[in-house]
């Protein structure tokens, strides 16, 4: 069987396309391009037999009737974080040192409805108490380029949040460089942000390590951007489909896992001191994959959804995917 698949680069797919990792009796015909423009084809041209998806998005797709033609549901694989707002770069006049600074600030970002944008929010709340409310927004992409926007995420939200769009002409990265914003994280190409005289990135790679190191600590769960897709036509003529992408999918990441660990030992003194200490605040697998391992991920950004009104009924973990999974097939 040859299906067609469709995923941004990542280093936990490479033993799929090096052959390591062979499902058996499938194939893959592979695509890669950047997110942004995938996922606007997906809900365009729905051209693609298993690909990756915005997580939110995913969530929205499940939440709207409008949508159901489309024929997709999910396999609880979970191979990206939501790591870009980690690379906020601020203005060097803009007095902020550090994330708990952003309230009362003007924050660029490439969509207020992408999985980082909302992951970056339910950050801000649960570690600084920063709502919404507290801060001005501006969109980076233009509606066009927003797959928010082709869903039906609503422009006007409520809590008295506030976001800008970009005026013609102009560009975040030329907003904070002249700093008309303070502060921006950027998508490295619809809507880059870079550094300059004026601009600097705000925390060093320790520091976005601890952030996340402490969301974990308090609320047991790290920002999950994409969910694995596959459309439910295939799994009607083949049943056992999810099984074997779901077991192939697992076997590529433990293989780029046992990679990177031997990679690590022929260069790092220590190895398993930075291993472990990743171990003991994310556990053995950071990409865990399955329903129980992620709930309370899942759970937290149903809630952030349905709070700011993005969600029309509270959707169960369970519902969303295949139930098959649901009844203990991962």
């Amino acid at each position: 069987m040859l299906l067609k698949i469709a995923f941004m680069d990542n280093p936990r797919l490479w033993p799929l396309l090096d052959g390591t990792i062979q499902p058996e009796g499938i194939e893959f015909a592979w695509e890669f391009g950047h997110p942004a423009a995938l996922n606007l084809r997906h809900l365009t041209e729905n051209p693609f037999d298993v690909f990756e998806f915005s997580l939110s998005g995913y969530l929205v797709v499940r939440d709207r009737p409008v949508w159901t033609h489309l024929g997709w549901t999910s396999i609880p694989i979970f191979l990206s974080k939501a790591f870009l707002p980690l690379e906020l770069c601020v203005n060097t006049r803009s007095g902020i040192s550090s994330w708990a600074d952003l309230a009362g600030k003007r924050v660029g970002l490439p969509d207020y409805n992408m999985t980082a944008s909302i992951w970056m929010r339910i950050m801000l709340k649960h570690l600084y108490g920063i709502q919404p409310a507290d801060i001005t927004w501006i969109n980076g992409r233009r509606p066009h380029q927003r797959h928010s926007t082709m869903i039906g995420f609503h422009e006007t939200l409520p809590h008295d949040t506030r976001l800008l769009e970009l005026e013609e002409g102009t560009s975040l990265n030329e907003l904070l460089q002249r700093g008309e914003i303070d502060a921006a994280f950027g998508d490295r190409q619809v809507a880059a942000i870079s550094e300059g005289p004026d601009v600097r990135r705000l925390l060093h790679p320790g520091q976005e390590r601890q952030l996340i190191e402490d969301f974990a600590r308090k609320t047991g769960a790290a920002p999950v951007n994409h969910t694995i897709v596959v459309q439910q036509r295939l799994l009607a003529q083949h049943p056992h489909l999810a099984g074997e992408l779901y077991r192939a999918f697992e076997a590529a990441k433990q293989e780029a896992y046992r990679r990177a660990l031997k990679s690590a030992e022929a260069y790092l003194l220590f190895p398993q001191s930075d291993f472990a200490r990743q171990a003991t605040n994310f556990g053995e697998d950071p990409y865990p994959s399955g329903i129980a391992a992620n709930r309370v991920m899942l759970a937290m950004l149903i809630e952030q959804l349905a709070f700011e009104g993005q969600i029309h009924h509270p959707l169960s973990v369970e519902e969303l995917f295949l139930e098959d999974f649901v009844t203990g097939l991962d």
